[in-house]
């Protein structure tokens, strides 16, 4: 009988250790309002210029389907007016794709640098995730978030060393 206590005690002793250590450890859940974050990042002013020059581009064709379009509500398009906004349509999406390129390769350093950051500030402050605060809020995953989880202001803080 003492031999079976014995080994008990020598079982709970020796997994003691093992469960202490794989003991869940509370999840820190932070929020960043990427906006701001773009903002922030010191080669904003590239971005924004060329979005700037997109929407200078893009802006007209724009107006003019919508003209083309609000004419043909009132009645129906002659030939010239449909070829027209059939022309506009195609210029429209094929500006809007290049422009999307153009955007979408100046955009990719700044995100890759505020990614760094939301990472190294994760890390360093015990959080393991970061969620858009826009995307939690609109979907509804997340009702309630503590003071201290948005790490906005720390990921700015970095990109601005």
């Amino acid at each position: 009988m003492w031999t079976r206590v014995l080994a008990a005690l020598c079982l709970v002793l020796l997994t003691a250790p093992l469960s202490a250590q794989t003991k869940p450890q509370p999840w820190r859940v932070g929020f960043i309002s990427p906006d701001i974050a773009i903002q922030a990042h010191p080669n904003y002013a590239k971005l924004k210029a060329v979005q700037d020059q997109a929407e200078k581009e893009l802006k007209p064709l724009r107006d003019q389907i919508s003209q083309l379009s609000q004419k043909a509500r009132g009645g129906p398009l002659s030939a010239k007016d449909q070829q027209s906004l059939q022309t506009l349509q195609k210029a429209l999406q094929d500006g809007g794709k290049k422009w999307s390129e153009r955007i979408s390769a100046v955009a990719k350093p700044l995100l890759d640098d505020i990614d760094k950051e939301v990472r190294k500030v994760a890390q360093a402050n015990g959080f393991q995730v970061v969620m858009d605060y826009k995307v939690a809020q609109a979907s509804g995953i997340v009702v309630y978030a503590a003071p201290g989880t948005d790490v906005t202001t720390l990921v700015v803080k970095e990109l601005k060393k």
